[in-house]
Protein backbone atom coordinates (compact mmCIF):
# COMPACT_ATOMS: atom_id res chain seq x y z
CA UNK A 1 0.00 0.00 0.00
CA UNK A 2 1.46 3.38 -0.94
CA UNK A 3 2.32 5.68 1.93
CA UNK A 4 0.21 8.55 0.58
CA UNK A 5 -2.82 6.31 0.20
CA UNK A 6 -2.30 4.82 3.65
CA UNK A 7 -2.02 8.28 5.17
CA UNK A 8 -5.27 9.41 3.58
CA UNK A 9 -7.08 6.27 4.73
CA UNK A 10 -5.73 6.65 8.28
CA UNK A 11 -6.71 10.33 8.37
CA UNK A 12 -10.20 9.44 7.13
CA UNK A 13 -10.39 6.91 9.94
CA UNK A 14 -9.41 9.53 12.55
CA UNK A 15 -12.03 11.86 11.08
CA UNK A 16 -14.67 9.12 11.29
CA UNK A 17 -15.12 9.17 7.50
CA UNK A 18 -13.72 5.71 6.68
CA UNK A 19 -15.66 3.10 4.73
CA UNK A 20 -16.05 -0.55 5.69
CA UNK A 21 -13.45 -1.50 3.09
CA UNK A 22 -11.01 1.09 4.42
CA UNK A 23 -11.52 -0.28 7.91
CA UNK A 24 -10.60 -3.74 6.63
CA UNK A 25 -7.49 -2.32 4.96
CA UNK A 26 -6.39 -0.65 8.20
CA UNK A 27 -6.81 -3.89 10.10
CA UNK A 28 -4.61 -5.79 7.65
CA UNK A 29 -2.09 -2.97 7.55
CA UNK A 30 -1.68 -2.90 11.35
CA UNK A 31 -0.61 -6.55 11.36
CA UNK A 32 2.78 -5.32 10.18
CA UNK A 33 4.77 -4.16 13.23
CA UNK A 34 6.56 -1.29 11.47
CA UNK A 35 3.18 0.13 10.40
CA UNK A 36 2.09 0.41 14.02
CA UNK A 37 4.74 3.05 14.68
CA UNK A 38 3.71 4.91 11.52
CA UNK A 39 0.10 4.75 12.73
CA UNK A 40 1.01 6.79 15.83
CA UNK A 41 3.03 9.25 13.76
CA UNK A 42 -0.06 9.87 11.62
CA UNK A 43 -2.10 10.24 14.80
CA UNK A 44 0.25 12.95 16.09
CA UNK A 45 0.14 14.75 12.74
CA UNK A 46 -3.65 14.56 12.54
CA UNK A 47 -4.00 15.94 16.09
CA UNK A 48 -1.77 18.92 15.29
CA UNK A 49 -3.87 19.74 12.20
CA UNK A 50 -7.25 19.38 13.90
CA UNK A 51 -7.16 21.34 17.22
CA UNK A 52 -10.77 22.44 16.75
CA UNK A 53 -11.91 18.97 17.71
CA UNK A 54 -10.55 19.36 21.21
CA UNK A 55 -12.36 22.44 22.48
CA UNK A 56 -15.38 20.49 23.72
CA UNK A 57 -14.27 17.64 25.92
CA UNK A 58 -17.74 16.14 26.39
CA UNK A 59 -18.37 16.21 22.65
CA UNK A 60 -14.96 14.62 22.10
CA UNK A 61 -15.64 11.62 24.32
CA UNK A 62 -19.02 11.16 22.66
CA UNK A 63 -17.39 11.14 19.24
CA UNK A 64 -14.83 8.53 20.29
CA UNK A 65 -17.63 6.42 21.75
CA UNK A 66 -19.57 6.63 18.48
CA UNK A 67 -16.48 5.68 16.49
CA UNK A 68 -15.85 2.66 18.70
CA UNK A 69 -19.46 1.47 18.37
CA UNK A 70 -19.41 2.04 14.62
CA UNK A 71 -16.14 0.15 14.30
CA UNK A 72 -17.51 -2.80 16.30
CA UNK A 73 -20.58 -3.05 14.05
CA UNK A 74 -18.46 -2.94 10.93
CA UNK A 75 -16.17 -5.60 12.28
CA UNK A 76 -19.11 -7.94 12.93
CA UNK A 77 -20.37 -7.46 9.38
CA UNK A 78 -17.07 -8.38 7.75
CA UNK A 79 -15.77 -10.91 10.28
CA UNK A 80 -14.56 -14.29 8.95
CA UNK A 81 -13.07 -17.35 10.65
CA UNK A 82 -9.63 -16.06 9.82
CA UNK A 83 -10.57 -12.62 11.12
CA UNK A 84 -11.52 -14.11 14.47
CA UNK A 85 -8.03 -15.49 14.86
CA UNK A 86 -6.60 -12.05 14.20
CA UNK A 87 -9.18 -10.09 16.18
CA UNK A 88 -7.28 -10.15 19.43
CA UNK A 89 -4.22 -8.52 17.86
CA UNK A 90 -6.18 -5.76 16.20
CA UNK A 91 -8.39 -5.02 19.20
CA UNK A 92 -5.29 -4.70 21.33
CA UNK A 93 -3.87 -2.02 19.06
CA UNK A 94 -7.28 -0.48 18.51
CA UNK A 95 -7.73 -0.13 22.27
CA UNK A 96 -4.32 1.50 22.60
CA UNK A 97 -5.15 3.93 19.79
CA UNK A 98 -8.52 4.78 21.36
CA UNK A 99 -6.85 5.39 24.72
CA UNK A 100 -4.32 7.67 23.06
CA UNK A 101 -7.12 9.59 21.39
CA UNK A 102 -8.83 10.06 24.74
CA UNK A 103 -5.65 11.28 26.41
CA UNK A 104 -4.97 13.55 23.44
CA UNK A 105 -8.49 14.94 23.78
CA UNK A 106 -7.92 15.71 27.43
CA UNK A 107 -4.50 17.22 26.77
CA UNK A 108 -5.72 19.43 23.94
CA UNK A 109 -8.70 20.56 25.96
CA UNK A 110 -6.24 21.93 28.51
CA UNK A 111 -3.94 23.42 25.90
CA UNK A 112 -6.85 25.04 24.10
CA UNK A 113 -7.82 27.02 27.17
CA UNK A 114 -6.90 30.72 26.78
CA UNK A 115 -3.41 31.38 28.07
CA UNK A 116 -3.24 34.16 30.61
CA UNK A 117 -1.60 37.28 29.25
CA UNK A 118 0.70 39.21 31.58
CA UNK A 119 2.26 42.66 31.42
CA UNK A 120 5.68 41.04 30.97
CA UNK A 121 4.42 38.95 28.02
CA UNK A 122 2.98 42.00 26.29
CA UNK A 123 6.13 44.08 26.81
CA UNK A 124 8.35 41.26 25.57
CA UNK A 125 6.25 40.79 22.42
CA UNK A 126 6.26 44.52 21.67
CA UNK A 127 10.02 44.73 22.15
CA UNK A 128 10.51 41.70 19.88
CA UNK A 129 8.36 43.27 17.15
CA UNK A 130 9.73 46.82 17.29
CA UNK A 131 13.22 46.36 18.72
CA UNK A 132 12.73 48.86 21.52
CA UNK A 133 10.40 49.78 24.38
CA UNK A 134 9.85 52.76 26.66
CA UNK A 135 8.72 52.02 30.19
CA UNK A 136 7.82 54.32 33.08
CA UNK A 137 7.19 53.11 36.60
CA UNK A 138 5.72 55.23 39.38
CA UNK A 139 7.84 54.38 42.42
CA UNK A 140 6.55 57.36 44.41
CA UNK A 141 3.65 57.51 46.85
CA UNK A 142 1.72 60.00 44.69
CA UNK A 143 0.03 60.00 41.27
CA UNK A 144 2.41 60.79 38.41
CA UNK A 145 1.53 62.70 35.25
CA UNK A 146 2.84 61.39 31.94
CA UNK A 147 2.37 63.03 28.55
CA UNK A 148 2.41 60.63 25.62
CA UNK A 149 3.93 61.55 22.21
CA UNK A 150 0.49 62.60 20.88
CA UNK A 151 0.00 64.79 23.99
CA UNK A 152 -2.54 62.42 25.55
CA UNK A 153 -2.42 62.53 29.35
CA UNK A 154 -1.84 59.61 31.70
CA UNK A 155 -2.07 59.83 35.46
CA UNK A 156 -0.13 56.80 36.66
CA UNK A 157 -0.90 55.63 40.17
CA UNK A 158 1.82 54.51 42.65
CA UNK A 159 3.37 51.08 42.01
CA UNK A 160 2.07 51.10 38.43
CA UNK A 161 3.92 50.75 35.11
CA UNK A 162 3.20 51.78 31.55
CA UNK A 163 5.08 50.92 28.35
CA UNK A 164 4.91 51.67 24.65
CA UNK A 165 7.04 51.60 21.52
CA UNK A 166 8.24 55.13 20.64
CA UNK A 167 8.94 53.89 17.12
CA UNK A 168 5.42 52.60 16.46
CA UNK A 169 3.29 54.83 18.69
CA UNK A 170 1.06 57.22 16.74
CA UNK A 171 1.91 55.79 13.31
CA UNK A 172 -1.27 53.91 12.48
CA UNK A 173 -2.52 53.52 16.05
CA UNK A 174 -1.55 54.30 19.61
CA UNK A 175 -0.74 51.29 21.81
CA UNK A 176 0.22 51.32 25.49
CA UNK A 177 0.66 48.46 27.96
CA UNK A 178 -0.42 48.91 31.57
CA UNK A 179 0.27 47.18 34.86
CA UNK A 180 -1.50 48.67 37.86
CA UNK A 181 -3.82 51.66 37.59
CA UNK A 182 -3.95 54.74 35.39
CA UNK A 183 -6.36 57.43 34.23
CA UNK A 184 -6.27 58.36 30.54
CA UNK A 185 -7.32 61.49 28.67
CA UNK A 186 -6.86 60.68 25.00
CA UNK A 187 -6.38 63.14 22.18
CA UNK A 188 -9.23 62.75 19.70
CA UNK A 189 -8.10 61.05 16.48
CA UNK A 190 -10.51 58.62 14.82
CA UNK A 191 -7.87 57.65 12.24
CA UNK A 192 -5.44 56.43 14.91
CA UNK A 193 -7.32 54.51 17.63
CA UNK A 194 -5.88 54.39 21.13
CA UNK A 195 -5.43 50.99 22.82
CA UNK A 196 -4.62 50.01 26.40
CA UNK A 197 -3.42 46.43 26.80
CA UNK A 198 -3.88 45.25 30.39
CA UNK A 199 -3.51 41.51 31.02
CA UNK A 200 -6.27 39.70 29.12
CA UNK A 201 -8.19 42.90 28.30
CA UNK A 202 -7.84 45.39 25.44
CA UNK A 203 -9.47 48.81 25.76
CA UNK A 204 -10.06 50.75 22.54
CA UNK A 205 -10.99 54.43 22.29
CA UNK A 206 -10.92 57.13 19.65
CA UNK A 207 -10.59 60.03 22.08
CA UNK A 208 -12.10 60.21 25.56
CA UNK A 209 -11.29 59.85 29.27
CA UNK A 210 -11.35 56.65 31.30
CA UNK A 211 -9.43 54.63 33.87
CA UNK A 212 -8.02 51.10 33.81
CA UNK A 213 -7.00 49.14 36.89
CA UNK A 214 -5.40 45.70 37.05
CA UNK A 215 -4.53 43.36 39.89
CA UNK A 216 -4.18 39.61 40.42
CA UNK A 217 -7.93 39.08 40.77
CA UNK A 218 -9.49 41.31 38.11
CA UNK A 219 -9.18 44.10 35.57
CA UNK A 220 -11.50 47.10 35.80
CA UNK A 221 -12.46 49.83 33.34
CA UNK A 222 -14.39 52.97 34.32
CA UNK A 223 -15.49 55.46 31.67
CA UNK A 224 -15.62 59.12 32.60
CA UNK A 225 -16.56 60.69 29.25
CA UNK A 226 -17.31 59.44 25.76
CA UNK A 227 -17.44 55.79 24.72
CA UNK A 228 -14.98 52.96 25.26
CA UNK A 229 -14.80 49.49 23.72
CA UNK A 230 -13.45 46.51 25.68
CA UNK A 231 -12.17 43.40 23.89
CA UNK A 232 -10.87 40.17 25.38
CA UNK A 233 -7.49 38.82 24.27
CA UNK A 234 -9.11 35.41 23.71
CA UNK A 235 -11.90 36.82 21.52
CA UNK A 236 -11.88 34.93 18.20
CA UNK A 237 -12.82 38.22 16.48
CA UNK A 238 -10.13 40.19 18.31
CA UNK A 239 -8.19 41.30 15.23
CA UNK A 240 -11.35 42.27 13.40
CA UNK A 241 -12.51 44.41 16.32
CA UNK A 242 -9.09 45.98 16.79
CA UNK A 243 -8.66 46.90 13.13
CA UNK A 244 -12.24 48.11 12.63
CA UNK A 245 -12.80 51.82 12.14
CA UNK A 246 -15.60 51.89 14.69
CA UNK A 247 -15.86 50.77 18.31
CA UNK A 248 -16.80 47.10 18.45
CA UNK A 249 -17.03 44.55 21.22
CA UNK A 250 -18.61 45.57 24.50
CA UNK A 251 -19.06 49.35 24.25
CA UNK A 252 -19.27 51.29 27.52
CA UNK A 253 -20.83 54.70 27.91
CA UNK A 254 -19.93 57.52 30.32
CA UNK A 255 -20.18 56.58 34.02
CA UNK A 256 -20.21 52.86 33.26
CA UNK A 257 -17.91 50.34 34.87
CA UNK A 258 -16.99 46.80 33.89
CA UNK A 259 -14.82 44.17 35.57
CA UNK A 260 -13.08 41.14 34.09
CA UNK A 261 -12.32 38.18 36.32
CA UNK A 262 -8.72 37.10 35.80
CA UNK A 263 -9.38 33.43 36.58
CA UNK A 264 -12.10 32.63 34.05
CA UNK A 265 -11.40 35.74 31.90
CA UNK A 266 -15.06 36.58 31.54
CA UNK A 267 -16.51 40.07 31.29
CA UNK A 268 -19.06 40.88 33.95
CA UNK A 269 -22.20 42.85 33.19
CA UNK A 270 -21.52 46.63 33.03
CA UNK A 271 -22.86 48.70 35.93
CA UNK A 272 -23.33 52.40 36.61
CA UNK A 273 -20.47 53.69 38.76
CA UNK A 274 -21.28 55.91 41.73
CA UNK A 275 -19.23 58.93 42.73
CA UNK A 276 -18.49 57.51 46.18
CA UNK A 277 -16.87 54.50 44.50
CA UNK A 278 -14.29 56.68 42.75
CA UNK A 279 -10.93 57.27 44.42
CA UNK A 280 -8.99 59.43 41.97
CA UNK A 281 -9.60 63.16 42.29
CA UNK A 282 -9.62 63.66 38.53
CA UNK A 283 -12.41 61.09 38.12
CA UNK A 284 -14.75 63.21 40.22
CA UNK A 285 -14.13 66.53 38.47
CA UNK A 286 -16.17 67.72 35.48
CA UNK A 287 -13.86 70.57 34.39
CA UNK A 288 -16.93 72.50 33.25
CA UNK A 289 -16.58 76.14 34.35
CA UNK A 290 -19.05 79.02 34.13
CA UNK A 291 -17.67 82.47 34.88
CA UNK A 292 -15.18 80.86 37.24
CA UNK A 293 -12.11 82.82 38.41
CA UNK A 294 -9.05 81.79 36.40
CA UNK A 295 -7.00 81.37 39.57
CA UNK A 296 -9.56 78.90 40.92
CA UNK A 297 -9.48 76.89 37.70
CA UNK A 298 -5.69 76.69 37.77
CA UNK A 299 -5.70 75.52 41.39
CA UNK A 300 -8.21 72.79 40.54
CA UNK A 301 -5.98 71.62 37.69
CA UNK A 302 -2.90 71.62 39.93
CA UNK A 303 -4.65 69.38 42.44
CA UNK A 304 -6.19 67.05 39.86
CA UNK A 305 -2.92 66.36 38.01
CA UNK A 306 -0.56 66.72 40.97
CA UNK A 307 1.59 69.25 39.10
CA UNK A 308 3.08 72.70 39.62
CA UNK A 309 1.59 75.75 37.87
CA UNK A 310 3.14 79.15 38.42
CA UNK A 311 1.28 82.37 37.58
CA UNK A 312 0.89 85.94 38.76
CA UNK A 313 -2.14 85.94 41.07
CA UNK A 314 -2.48 89.72 41.00
CA UNK A 315 -2.61 89.90 37.21
CA UNK A 316 -5.15 87.10 36.99
CA UNK A 317 -7.26 88.33 39.90
CA UNK A 318 -9.95 89.84 37.66
CA UNK A 319 -9.95 87.06 35.06
CA UNK A 320 -12.94 84.72 34.79
CA UNK A 321 -13.53 81.90 32.36
CA UNK A 322 -16.40 79.90 30.94
CA UNK A 323 -15.02 76.67 29.53
CA UNK A 324 -15.89 72.99 29.08
CA UNK A 325 -12.69 70.96 29.37
CA UNK A 326 -14.16 67.62 30.48
CA UNK A 327 -12.16 65.11 28.48
CA UNK A 328 -9.34 67.25 27.12
CA UNK A 329 -5.77 66.14 27.94
CA UNK A 330 -3.86 68.45 30.27
CA UNK A 331 -1.86 70.14 27.49
CA UNK A 332 -5.10 70.98 25.67
CA UNK A 333 -6.61 72.37 28.85
CA UNK A 334 -3.60 74.64 29.37
CA UNK A 335 -3.62 75.77 25.73
CA UNK A 336 -7.35 76.62 25.79
CA UNK A 337 -7.03 78.52 29.07
CA UNK A 338 -4.10 80.52 27.71
CA UNK A 339 -6.02 81.37 24.54
CA UNK A 340 -8.93 82.64 26.64
CA UNK A 341 -6.59 84.69 28.83
CA UNK A 342 -4.45 85.90 25.92
CA UNK A 343 -1.55 84.32 27.78
CA UNK A 344 1.42 82.05 27.00
CA UNK A 345 2.89 79.11 28.83
CA UNK A 346 6.17 77.25 29.25
CA UNK A 347 6.46 73.64 30.35
CA UNK A 348 9.33 71.56 31.73
CA UNK A 349 9.09 68.27 33.65
CA UNK A 350 5.39 68.77 34.43
CA UNK A 351 6.00 72.30 35.71
CA UNK A 352 4.01 75.02 33.94
CA UNK A 353 4.66 78.75 33.94
CA UNK A 354 1.76 80.90 32.69
CA UNK A 355 2.45 84.45 31.64
CA UNK A 356 -0.42 86.90 31.24
CA UNK A 357 -0.93 90.66 31.16
CA UNK A 358 -4.11 90.22 33.15
CA UNK A 359 -7.76 91.11 32.55
CA UNK A 360 -9.51 94.46 32.85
Amino acid sequence: MESSLTKKIIFDYFDGKHSSMQYKMIEEWLKVEENQELFYQYLDEWESQNPQYFHNLEHGFEKIKQNLVSAAKEKQAFETIEDKNQRGVFLKWFGVAAAMLIFAWVGWSELSKPRKVSYENLVQNTKKQTGEIYEKENTTAFPMLLTLPDESSVILQPQSRISYSPQQYNKNKRDVILSGEAFFEVQKNSKKPFFVYANGLITKVLGTSFSVKTNLAETEVIVKTGRVSVIMQNDIRKNEKINGKTLEGLVLEANQQVKINQNDEKIEKPVIVKQDQLFQIIQKLSFDFDETPATEILEIIKKAYNIEISYNKEKLANCKLTAHLSDEPLIEKIKLICIALDATYEESDNKFIIKSSGCK
